[in-house]
């Protein structure tokens, strides 16, 4: 983005257009599938799937916090038509073990899926087959990356042709690669990085009211533009 303090970003749906326009000029088309992960990477995908004229969906995941520290992850869980995906950060994982016994982080996890199932469950009707598809998977940033590496998981099962991961801001060092992606774009990419919120002028809560309308507005305006057929 060119710019080194301040944010880069006005609000999730701003960051979605540009990223939306990278893409098309990268030749990603309507064929596709455009997902976010709830739920704040949902606002982001609904702009790009604009962009592209592409279907929009939902895909479930879940952080797996260090007990007495969850803002730290020592991994993921993601969920998508019927499948689980997961990852472990490898040096957290075994230092949270150190420190935790294992039934702790076991709990933690018992936990997550319980509430990782109960979001799959309610956005259901939001999870378009992939199977052979391209998907662009989109949140509103990068920290560690254990949720996307979950989510490119749970993808692969799911049959994606290949995954195009995209988000408005990440690490420089994390976007030199990512298991599982055949590309990962970033818009803005810091040597120094703090939040993904510090990013943005506006990084409310994303509700899950907010989610279930964006993707209704995705699937109404595409059934229109499809029931006109080609030009």
């Amino acid at each position: 983005m060119g710019r080194e303090s301040g944010p880069q970003f006005q609000d999730r749906a701003q960051a979605g257009a540009l990223l939306g326009r990278v893409l098309v000029d990268h030749g990603v088309d309507r064929r596709s599938v455009v997902l976010g992960l709830l739920r704040g990477g949902v606002p982001v995908a609904a702009a790009l799937a604009r962009q592209l004229g592409a279907e929009l969906g939902a895909l479930a995941v879940r952080k797996l916090g260090v007990p007495g520290h969850q803002e730290v992850a020592f991994g993921a869980i993601a969920s998508y038509r019927s499948r689980r995906g997961r990852y472990l950060v490898p040096w957290t994982h075994r230092h949270a073990l150190d420190l935790d016994p294992a039934a702790d982080l076991e709990e933690v996890e018992n936990r997550a899926a319980a509430e990782l199932d109960r979001l799959a469950e309610l956005f259901a009707d939001f999870a378009p087959d992939l199977a052979g598809r391209a998907v662009v998977l989109c949140d509103d940033g990068l920290a560690t990356g254990a949720t996307m590496l979950a989510a490119l998981d749970v993808v692969a099962q799911n049959g994606a042709a290949e995954t195009i991961v995209a988000v408005p801001v990440a690490p420089r060092d994390r976007v030199r690669s990512m298991t599982g992606a055949s590309t990962l774009i970033a818009l803005y990419a810091p040597r120094d990085f703090s939040a993904v919120g510090a990013h943005y002028a506006n990084f409310s809560q994303v509700n899950e009211e907010e989610v279930e309308k964006l993707l209704r507005e995705a699937r109404d305006a595409r059934n229109s533009l499809d029931s006109k057929g080609p030009d």
